[in-house]
């Protein structure tokens, strides 16, 4: 049967639309057998605004037969096993998806990425479509792609540089410019499920089946694993149609079957996506979705001993409070979220105190949501496919608070104006900005799920001694580490001028300096603060040391790529997952922001329990090996309005400091977290820099001397997956901090912002 196609609903939509004229009256609703009461009467409108589509629009098919052998496309394919029919896809892999014809895939699932150009995209009058411009924008993003993944997994393993080559699937920038600006590709191929002839480590050849095991797991150009939390559709309805996390559909639709699980909430597109939405790919490692609700992993108590390995690493805390069973699924018997099992996440370091050391996100508790920060461009990406995610970043804090001297722009770094999107009756858009002022003259943002106008503070109200929002900590904090050169300059000229005529003074109108401090700089030798906001207003920061990967030639697995069963199952050990330790480094901005272990050991037991590789530390592609291997910037979103204290980073001139956390923030390493690899080495899996502090040539050890005050030398042991974004000369290239930067950090000698107590 040749399916039909009737388009009179996106027709119409286009004419009232791309023509610039009046919206038409729609046509009367033809006649289809799709809508009868016994089939698909009670299914909801796709569209929550403008004109109806008809089902054919979509899902092609015939709606002028009466039988549903005639009226839909397959009968006999379907990824839902009430279904009937010969051909259940259940959990498909790519392979499986890339064989299925057009038609019926469209039939399937119109949004998916390998038919949307036939669907949401579709070109029509004049070569304008529905969402034609974002759908072969989103083909080409990151979330589709998982370029940067696949690179960044490579290069830990020494598989390949940091170059982006391979995607899910072959793609090709369709308006790629002649020459291509940094971090922009024009073309990727498909990832080989086998290990490339170029790949002659045998680590990374023995490495490579994480990709297809563990890499290429969540992405749009298939659905999400069919497990609790995880559950979502592959194409543009990974977002726009809400999934429940335990699978499950709400529809009105009398021929879904409700206790089935793998289903969208409901047959409708939201403009309006949820935080639980998001969760259901962003719980991977470090689940920022989680953090931003103050709820984080926890570590793998028995470390890697289940393989034999002698590392057990940090046990969670003794009264820990587990993540609510209120907020698993069950399934199977056993209560299930994100892939985890009960009770796996934590919400409460201690809950014998009445201190929460890991609050929620300040944007979450107050109801914002991720797409109230996160914009269109980012989402759906600006014609051009990045080699990273990074280089689709749009929108950073002072995007909205903007900085000292400087009110926030309320648009992206692209120039886009933050704004909320729907449709209004007669199909037109609505793109309603969200900011607005208020009548004392301060910033509001509407939320676009809560709608409530939060108040959006201005960094410069706070930093200007003239106004009545003046914080003077505020003023230390953002104009020293955030400000611009001849902010900074002022700030410290004015420090300098006071000490020299009442140097007690200083430490009471300067809070975090103490008394008699001066600055060193001089006014040529200044520049423009390079510590990004969150790295001071991130409260806390989960990190991972310790990640014991192993391959098992005697355990089997189906390969997500083309399908096949395989030998070497991937199992993962996390060792030792921790609540706040800071690290610094540079990201890819150039700019001073926390980082997170990936220091990865990998073990390969062949099919005769022997083990041609033993807990060796992966090789990154730089020749970077052990220690710490490779650490990347992140922001952990969770930020809040209180800072951390300075001597979190800074000596205490009251002496309160902890060494080892000093240690650990400059790269230099605790001696806290540690692994011992198959050899008997041990590795300081928080060391990202050797440091060489009285001059003698030899690599100096930072548990055994303590805190140093100054660095002769200094050499990275660890890597970063990432790529500069920037080329302004000067800036530091993603990875550890420099000497000049650790001398200056430990350099700076500052008191506590509240007592220890608080």
């Amino acid at each position: 049967m040749a399916p039909s196609v009737r388009i009179v609903g996106c027709l119409w939509l286009i004419a009232s639309l791309g023509c610039g004229l009046e919206p038409l009256s729609p046509p009367a609703t033809p006649a289809e057998s799709c809508s009868a009461a016994a089939c698909h009467g009670a299914i909801e409108n796709i569209h929550y605004g403008g004109p109806p589509l008809a089902c054919v629009d979509c899902h092609l098919g015939d709606p002028t037969r009466a039988t549903k052998e005639g009226a839909h496309v397959t009968v006999d394919t379907s990824f839902n096993p009430s279904t009937p029919g010969a051909n259940y896809l259940a959990d498909p892999t790519l392979a499986q998806l890339d064989a299925l014809p057009e038609e019926v895939l469209q039939f399937i699932n119109p949004a998916d990425y390998r038919v949307v150009r036939n669907s949401c995209g579709r070109p029509m009058l004049n070569g304008v479509g529905c969402h034609q411009t974002i759908s072969e924008n989103s083909l080409i993003l990151n979330r589709a792609t998982l370029a940067g993944t696949y690179a960044g997994g490579g290069f830990i393993a020494s598989v390949q540089d940091k170059a982006a080559r391979y995607g899910v699937v072959a793609t090709g920038d369709p308006h790629v410019a002649e020459h291509l600006p940094n971090g922009i590709i024009a073309a990727l191929a498909a990832l080989p499920a086998d290990p490339p002839a170029s790949v002659s480590d045998p680590v990374g050849r023995a490495w490579y089946p994480v990709f297809e095991q563990l890499c290429t797991e969540c992405h749009l150009n298939q659905d999400g694993p069919h497990e609790p939390g995880r559950y979502y559709s592959s194409g543009c309805n990974g977002c726009h149609m809400v999934t429940d996390d335990d699978g499950r559909t709400r529809t009105g639709d009398a021929t879904q079957d409700i206790d089935e699980r793998g289903h969208v909430r409901q047959h409708r597109f939201t403009n309006k996506v949820p935080d639980s939405q998001c969760a259901h790919c962003h719980t991977s490692h470090l689940a920022r979705s989680m953090l931003a609700r103050g709820v984080r992993e926890r570590s793998n108590p028995a470390g890697d001993q289940a393989i034999g390995g002698p590392n057990r690493g940090v046990e969670d805390p003794q009264h820990h409070v587990a993540w609510g069973a209120e907020n698993y699924v069950k399934h199977n018997g056993e209560l299930w979220n994100y892939g985890k099992q009960w009770p796996f996440y934590i919400e409460d370091e201690d809950g014998t105190n009445e201190v929460d050391e890991t609050p929620a996100d300040i944007h979450t508790a107050r109801g914002m949501a991720c797409i109230d920060c996160h914009n269109a461009r980012e989402m759906h990406g600006d014609k051009h496919m990045a080699e990273r995610m990074d280089f689709e970043l749009d929108v950073r804090c002072a995007n909205c608070h903007g900085r000292p001297g400087e009110l926030g722009k309320l648009e992206s770094d692209a120039g886009i104006v933050f704004t909320v999107a729907g449709t209004a009756v007669g199909g037109r858009g609505n793109n309603d900005v969200v900011f607005s002022t208020g009548l004392d003259g301060s910033i509001l943002q509407r939320g676009k799920i809560d709608q409530i106008d939060h108040p959006v503070t201005q960094i410069t109200r706070r930093t200007d001694p003239t106004l009545g929002k003046y914080n003077q900590r505020t003023r230390m904090g953002c104009e020293l580490h955030a400000g611009t050169a001849e902010v900074r300059k002022a700030l410290k000229a004015a420090v300098n001028a006071l000490a020299a005529t009442d140097p007690v003074a200083v430490a009471e109108q300067y809070p975090g300096l103490p008394a008699g401090f001066t600055f060193d700089e001089t006014p040529d030798q200044e520049t423009d603060g390079r510590t990004a906001c969150f790295t001071c207003h991130n409260a806390w920061t989960v990190n991972c040391y310790g990640c014991h990967i192993s391959r098992d030639d005697r355990q089997t697995y189906t390969s997500r790529i083309d399908g096949k069963v395989k030998k070497g199952r991937m199992t993962v050990h996390e060792l030792s997952v921790v609540a706040d330790a800071l690290s610094l480094g540079f990201n890819a901005r150039g700019r001073i922001s926390p980082m997170v272990g990936t220091s990865i050991f990998f073990t390969h037991i062949d099919e005769n329990g022997a083990r041609p590789i033993d807990a060796q530390p992966l090789r990154s592609a730089d020749g970077l090996v052990g220690e710490g291997n490779v650490h990347n910037p992140v922001h952990h979103h969770t930020v809040q309005r209180q800072p951390r204290d300075c001597n979190g980073c800074h000596p205490s001139a009251s002496g309160g400091q902890d060494d080892a956390a000093l240690l650990r923030a400059v790269g230099l390493g605790s001696g806290q977290f540690t692994f011992v690899d198959g050899a008997g080495k041990t590795h300081l899996l928080d060391r990202l820099v050797l440091g060489d502090w009285d001059g003698d040539g030899s690599w100096d050890d930072p548990v055994a001397m303590g805190l140093p005050e100054a660095l002769s030398a200094v050499q990275a042991v660890v890597g970063t997956t990432h790529v500069a974004r920037s080329t302004v000369a000067g800036q530091s290239p993603p990875g550890p901090l420099d000497k000049t930067t650790i001398n200056r950090v430990v350099g700076n000698r500052v008191v506590p912002q509240r007592p220890k107590s608080q």
